[in-house]
């Protein structure tokens, strides 16, 4: 229990360093008065619509998980599959990923339905989530290639990479790793961690084909699809709350969406400066000044960050409450 203590400890500050010196490096020389100006001159109407809109999307997921949940015999109250996903946002805040863990441990506490059972769940959700992001992914690169490729062109990244690639020392240590992945193949194999990668393999495998087992598939997957759609509008609408980000297209906010998810799956509490470095590095992509893109991502971030936290502190009382017979 010790070291499990520890190791969590480990991981909290290990996040909150790496989170907030990349927050910090992104807002040092920020002029502070600056920012002040243009938050003072947004439409706060559109940094609290699309906080609705997360609101909504976060029970759409619920009413998904929900789908899945059932065929394991349990019939759980939408009210609490929608509180525990509102908690596991509020625990990702604390311990990057723990919230798939805590949300299936208060459902567990107030269904009764088996851990076990629950978490294979999430796979599934997380397997079709990561399935509908590539697609995204996929369909934003291509969409906007040009505009992305002359970024990288014009910041040097293409030209750096390539001189790397072609690069005999870097040629040499690919050699070199190749061959003694090859040599010591069954030692890597017996690895834990190889273990780990291969068991996550085999489950999100055994999600698809549960997924083929299900009742009203195309409903499971019109609530994938209407999650992504609504953290989407989530940004694009929070565009229309300042003079500098509003006329910006529906292609562009996608290409920030698409960009800025990279900084959410860092291993930091909420994304917190990978997000906001991604976001600024975008919104650049179309002509917003550094200034004004550190604004828009501090505020936007801001914003559903206390959204997400208020949220899952009150759904913490609820529980107790609607649950108080148990």
């Amino acid at each position: 229990m010790e070291n499990k203590t520890l190791k969590n400890a480990i991981q909290i500050t290990v996040s909150l360093l790496i989170g907030g010196g990349l927050f910090w490096w992104v807002y040092k020389d920020q002029d502070i008065d600056r920012m002040v100006k243009d938050f003072q001159g947004a439409k706060i109407f559109w940094i609290l619509f699309p906080l609705a809109l997360g609101l909504l999307s976060h029970f759409v997921r619920a009413l998904r998980w929900k789908m899945l949940i059932e065929p394991l015999g349990k019939s759980p109250k939408t009210s609490n599959v929608f509180c525990s996903v509102l908690v596991a946002y509020f625990a990702n805040f604390i311990l990057p990923r723990a919230g798939e863990v805590a949300r299936c441990g208060v459902l567990k506490k107030y269904e009764g339905i088996s851990f076990t059972g629950l978490l294979g769940t999430v796979i599934v959700e997380r397997t079709f989530d990561m399935i509908v992001l590539l697609c995204i992914v996929a369909v934003t690169f291509a969409a906007q290639f040009d505009v992305i490729y002359s970024y990288l062109h014009s910041e040097g990244i293409i030209d750096s990479l390539a001189g790397l690639a072609s690069h005999p020392v870097f040629i040499g240590l690919t050699v070199l790793s190749l061959a003694l992945l090859f040599f010591f193949r069954k030692k890597i194999m017996s690895l834990s961690i190889f273990d780990k990668v291969r068991g996550m393999i085999n489950n999100m495998i055994s999600g698809l084909k549960s997924f083929t087992k299900m009742k009203n598939k195309w409903l499971f997957l019109f609530h994938s699809v209407m999650i992504f759609a609504l953290y989407y509008g989530m940004l694009y609408f929070s565009f229309w709350a300042f003079d500098f980000t509003e006329n910006l297209s529906v292609l562009a906010g996608l290409v920030t969406y698409v960009i800025g998810s990279f900084g959410i799956v860092a291993p930091v509490q909420g994304g917190i400066g990978a997000w906001h470095y991604l976001t600024i590095g975008a919104l650049g992509l179309y002509g917003v000044a550094h200034e004004q893109a550190a604004t828009f991502a501090f505020v936007v971030h801001l914003a559903q960050m206390l959204m997400l936290i208020g949220a899952g502190a009150i759904s913490l009382v609820v529980l107790q409450v609607i649950n108080r017979k148990k």
